[in-house]
């Protein structure tokens, strides 16, 4: 026999039924993604954008339980609200390049644009750039990580000397590295796994003349890693190109390099350090070398680097994280000319706009002066600060990001 089922009853119902509609929109409008970059760059909300055309159904469902994703944790602090703009293109590739683009670009000199470059140069390296691969910064075949994307990136400061984070660093989605990588005797300090290698030619090319003797002497490879360029000048430009085609460089300071897998070593000039910033407020590398020096492979890739290796920062992207992240009042001095962001700062920044979770390795902390300039030192040395970047700026920004939770820095 059923139970009576009165007036009472169907009312009562009906609004359980009505509060489970209510509960479950709101559930659906606090889970939807923060929108991100058009779908001519990186688009935070598709999983096919990420990881390409093969990305599934269950990978997407996956990565919507993302417990602590940037775009919430962004949008609870007013202040880094203001600055973060997904939408801003962070890869340039050859379907970008349009006339109304290079107008607008040669109005900046580089890194920020193309003032003064050769069209030429520009236009024969993006034409190789025409494959998914160049247009996200995540592109692969396969499945994507499930639930978030975490990404470490690991910069080379001292305070990683003795850290014991190789594990911790090894167990992201994607580990970025930069610059003068060692991690051959220091993988109990900085991990083993690598998915991307920042550099401009110039900071690769110095880090190989500087830190040889420390262990970095080849720059990384491996079949699944890839290379992101960042556009300092027009030999990034033209170094690009070689390396996907495989031919020496031909012309300007890297003439005659061979960025594929068969080349000789050979000498060069010394290296022309930038000038020091008596307040320190750059990084404490040369940033101006025109020439390769001592005994060096030229064979900077490794074997069969095709296009869809490479990775390039858009100016737009170089100049909207100048702007809103990291501007200096160097700019205003004699040395405006010669600054820009380090390329830690836009490797972090870089993942800031691309992964779910970033943890910060190895980059400045406002107690660097207990720690050596980097890691792999064998004596401590102090950090140097140059002219052609801010770190100071760069550490309090690291510290407020921090602060905010939307990256985690890892400090001693």
């Amino acid at each position: 026999m059923g139970l009576p089922r009165g007036p009472l009853f169907w009312l009562l119902l009906l609004l359980a039924a009505a509060c489970s509609g209510i509960l479950f929109a709101l559930y659906s409008s606090a889970t939807k993604r923060y929108p991100g970059p058009s779908a001519r760059a990186r688009d935070a909300t598709s999983p096919q954008a990420l990881f390409g055309p093969k990305a599934s159904k269950a990978g997407a469902r996956k990565r919507q339980h993302c417990h602590h994703p940037l775009y919430l944790t962004i949008q609870r602090d007013p202040h880094f609200q203001g600055l973060f703009d997904l939408s801003t293109p962070v890869l340039l590739w050859g379907e970008l390049f349009t006339q109304e683009l290079w107008d607008r670009l040669s109005r900046h000199k580089a890194p920020y644009g193309w003032q003064g470059l050769s069209h030429q140069a520009i236009a024969s390296t993006l034409t190789l750039l025409n494959g998914s691969g160049n247009a996200k910064l995540f592109a692969a075949s396969g499945e994507p990580p499930p639930g978030c994307v975490r990404c470490a990136v690991v910069g080379n400061g001292g305070i990683l000397n003795g850290s014991r984070q190789g594990l911790h660093i090894d167990t992201h989605d994607y580990v970025f590295r930069l610059n003068g990588a060692v991690i051959k005797g220091f993988e109990h300090d900085v991990g083993t796994k690598t998915s991307f290698y920042g550099f401009t030619v110039n900071t690769m090319k110095n880090s190989l003349i500087s830190y040889w003797n420390l262990g970095f002497t080849s720059v990384p490879q491996g079949q699944d890693l890839r290379y992101i360029f960042i556009p300092s000048n027009i030999r990034d430009y033209v170094m690009l190109r070689s390396a996907i085609l495989g031919v020496p460089v031909p012309e300007g300071p890297d003439e005659g390099d061979i960025p594929g897998p068969t080349a000789p070593p050979t000498a060069g000039a010394p290296a022309c350090p930038s000038p020091r910033s008596p307040a320190g407020s750059t990084t404490g590398r040369p940033a101006l070398s025109t020439s390769f020096v001592g005994p060096r492979p030229q064979s900077y890739f490794g074997p069969g680097a095709s296009a869809s290796k490479f990775k390039l920062l858009h100016p737009d992207f170089i100049r909207y994280l100048t702007e809103r992240f990291l501007k200096s009042k160097l700019i205003n001095t004699n040395f405006g000319d010669l600054y820009m962001p380090s390329t830690g700062a836009l490797m972090l920044l870089t993942a800031l706009h691309t992964c779910d979770q970033v943890s910060a390795y190895g980059f400045i902390t406002s107690n660097y002066r207990k720690f050596s300039e980097h890691y792999y030192d064998r004596k401590k040395r102090p950090l140097i600060f140059y002219v052609n970047h801010d770190l100071l700026l760069e550490a309090a920004l690291w510290k407020d990001l921090h602060k905010a939770g939307i990256i985690q820095l890892y400090q001693r």
